[in-house]
């Protein structure tokens, strides 16, 4: 895909000194200039793609730093907390296969593979009708990345969650009803949104806030730990393995490799009333499907 905008830029720089030939043959020296300069810019673009694509290629090859924090000393049950149908492979993505489908580890970070890894999705989705339907897409999506029916898990109450983009979910609720799934499934590790909540969605944030009421809470406090989902700006988030450039040596961070990748594009497809245009381009260009990087939670 960046060997097409390179494509683009040139063939512009080009027709822009064409015409500026035509003009006045008098600007022969300043069309060459420009033909020069985008030159340049090709080649300082594509030796950036280049290094950014041997950093992925490396990162892929260090496996996951992930991994290794989650199951620091023993597997561990590990719950994704997530506010709609398709979070799961918009954003967790690389992190959820890495740790159910064996293709990103070897036979040694497999030792510390979770014991059990579960999606809870705190709202069906039901913003335009279509819980009943978002519902089955969820499960065909988890199915497509490993997961198994029994552990993708759709909160239906007693307190409901309204999918809103207007929506500010109580953070005592979602502390209650996390705490209720922590103990249900012996949960260890909790992965989910960070307070910017990727895409800024007002329930993606809800969650963040929600956990931390959980944290703090002396009398409900759980033994988990927790790890958000690390938000960058809308110019990173949209560079794809480019950003990989962008990472600190010690992230701890998941990667998906194309194979991977391309299950995870699979099981975005299969949000079927969700797979609209600017969705196939998300899922083409973010980060998110390349790589996650997380942030343990401080709680002081």
């Amino acid at each position: 895909m960046h060997v097409v905008v390179c494509s683009i830029v040139y063939k512009i720089c080009v027709l822009n000194s064409r015409r500026t030939l035509r003009g006045s043959p008098t600007n022969l020296r300043f069309a060459t200039q420009i033909v020069i300069m985008c030159w340049y810019l090709l080649l300082i673009f594509g030796i950036w793609i280049f290094v950014s694509f041997l950093t992925y290629r490396y990162l892929i090859q260090k496996k996951n730093l992930f991994q290794k924090e989650v199951f620091f000393k023993k597997p561990s049950n590990v719950l994704f907390v997530i506010a709609h149908p398709d979070d799961e492979c918009m954003f967790f993505g690389p992190s959820i296969t890495a740790m159910v489908q064996p293709s990103l580890s070897n036979s040694s970070s497999r030792r510390k593979q979770a014991k059990d890894v579960y999606i809870l999705c705190l709202s069906d989705g039901n913003a335009n009708g279509l819980g009943e339907a978002r519902r089955e897409e969820l499960k065909k999506s988890c199915k497509i990345l490993g997961l198994a029916d029994s552990n993708v898990l759709i909160h239906n109450g007693p307190v409901f969650f309204e999918d809103s983009q207007n929506s500010v979910w109580d953070s005592k609720a979602v502390a209650d009803t996390l705490h209720l799934y922590i103990k249900k499934l012996n949960i260890d590790s909790i992965i989910t949104f960070d307070k910017d909540g990727i895409s800024g969605h007002l329930n993606h944030k809800s969650i963040y806030h929600g956990v931390l009421q959980l944290m703090k809470n002396s009398k409900r406090r759980v033994a988990v730990r927790v790890f958000i989902l690390e938000t960058v700006s809308v110019f990173r988030k949209y560079l794809g393995f480019i950003d990989s450039v962008f990472i600190k040596p010690n992230a701890l961070i998941c990667t998906s490799d194309w194979i991977n990748r391309t299950n995870i594009q699979n099981a975005m497809a299969a949000h079927k009333s969700q797979y609209v245009w600017f969705r196939r381009l998300y899922i083409t260009f973010s980060r998110y499907l390349f790589f996650n990087t997380f942030i343990p939670i401080e709680i002081y």
